[in-house]
């Protein structure tokens, strides 16, 4: 399954944007339970400064404290607590201690700051800032070990809500920058969009280019593009150009040769005067289908209107000799298309219409519509039609029912030829009208 180009930046776009965002979240975490540490420390140390300077000695070197201003630390269960443990005596606690000391490890060096973490019998966590000094002189020198505990439970719900605020604003964030992103991808592919359309538009008519109100980025496409569609339409003409030419070059050499062909007839050398028209044929029918070929070949996604045509027919024909006598009933909607140029479209109608004026005894039908997911162009007269047995036989080259009609019986051959090579179906079939009623479908996808 191939994946759209948008669809392909908009995955990028949201798989980049979602690393960029959990990575975020997992950064400020750190750096804000980095700093709510840091904090803790500070105020800790400070504490624990504090409470050394309250702690003095006795003249009889008994230790005494100076209790710290700090209401909290006087009242129960209030989150801040100290401990004093002088030589290997029992710990003398805080009025907010609420349990059984602390079971702490003393520093290794006097005079040195530890910070740990502490699980308290109670189940709680406590951050500790510790440390020993040695107080008194003599014999009333004395080794205290002082403690400062802050209840860790504030710091850890303050980490904990920041960790849940910064990932539901992050994922609106996030929300919003992938609205942003496809945004930007639908801005950034509509040169896209536009280049499919104009090239639409080129398949409708040769004439059209595409326009030069494009990004720098992709107007060197458009520029190949329209240099192509130059290119191609340089060869068609020259294509078209030669094949009139040749078939401009045969008609004398054609014309004597029929000639020749009817002298021999007179002459009751008829043996000799059908091999050669079956040589004339031959080369008509190379002629033709060269010529047909060198349409079709660049303009097999062109498309126009059937009316117009079918109208301008009419008019032409009807105004031939020995014409005068058919009447023509046309139904064709004005905003029926078929896959054809108007070129092609001519000709492929022009051979039917020739076809239908040779045998029609007064009246020719020309109809076209649309049913379902197909349309239809069909030409029929009342003349004598074609047995079924022999229907594919005029479809083959120079094959003709009468030979006393004009023509070398290519007309049908072309048309389906030039049916097939634009993807259309070419039926022949008995008409209500009593003779051949000649029809072209398609799909309405191609036109």
């Amino acid at each position: 399954m191939r994946m759209s180009l948008s669809l392909r930046l908009l995955l990028a776009a949201a798989i980049t944007t979602t690393l960029a965002l959990v990575a975020t979240v997992i950064v400020f975490n750190f750096l804000f339970r980095l700093y709510f540490e840091d904090r803790a420390r500070d105020e800790l140390e400070t504490y624990l400064l504090l409470l050394t300077g309250n702690i003095g000695v006795s003249a009889v070197g008994e230790v005494e404290v100076t209790p710290i201003s700090d209401p909290r630390f006087n009242q129960a269960l209030s989150g801040y607590y100290w401990q004093i443990q002088v030589d290997d005596k029992d710990p003398v606690l805080s009025p907010s201690f609420w349990a059984a000391p602390l079971a702490l490890d003393r520093p290794d060096a006097p005079g040195v700051i530890s910070f740990a973490n502490v699980i308290t019998d109670a189940g709680g966590a406590v951050a500790v800032a510790s440390w020993v000094i040695t107080i008194g002189e003599g014999a009333t020198q004395r080794e205290v070990f002082l403690a400062i505990a802050i209840d860790r439970e504030d710091l850890d719900l303050s980490v904990s809500g920041f960790l849940t605020n910064s990932v539901i604003w992050l994922a609106i964030l996030g929300l919003f920058l992938f609205a942003a992103g496809w945004v930007q991808v639908k801005l950034g592919l509509n040169p896209l969009k536009k280049i499919r359309s104009e090239i639409g538009d080129v398949s409708k008519s040769p004439k059209v280019r595409l326009s030069s109100d494009y990004p720098s980025e992709v107007l060197p496409l458009v520029e190949e593009v329209n240099q192509l569609l130059d290119a191609n339409a340089e060869a068609l003409e020259r294509a078209r150009s030669r094949a009139g030419n040749l078939a401009h070059g045969l008609k004398t050499p054609l014309t004597i040769m029929h000639g020749v062909e009817r002298k021999l007839r007179r002459g009751g050398n008829d043996a000799l005067a059908d091999e050669l028209m079956s040589e004339i044929t031959s080369i008509q029918h190379t002629v033709e289908r060269e010529l047909a070929q060198s349409r079709d070949s660049h303009q097999r996604r062109r498309r126009c209107a059937i009316h117009p045509i079918a109208t301008r027919l009419h008019r032409a024909l009807s105004r031939q000799p020995g014409a005068e006598h058919i009447q023509w009933d046309i139904e064709v909607p004005e905003t029926l298309y078929a896959p054809f140029d108007e070129f092609d479209l001519t000709e492929l109608m022009g051979n039917l219409l020739d076809n239908a004026m040779k045998w029609s005894e007064s009246l020719i039908c020309v109809r076209a519509g649309q049913d379902g997911s197909h349309a239809f162009l069909s030409v029929d007269d009342d003349g004598s039609g074609i047995p079924d047995a022999q229907i594919s036989s005029v479809l083959k080259r120079g094959g003709r029912l009468d030979a006393k009609q004009p023509g070398a019986g290519l007309g049908l051959t072309i048309v389906n030829d030039m049916a097939q090579a634009h993807g259309c179906v070419l039926s022949l079939q008995r008409s209500s009208l009593g003779g051949l009623s000649a029809r072209i479908t398609w799909s309405v996808s191609r036109a």
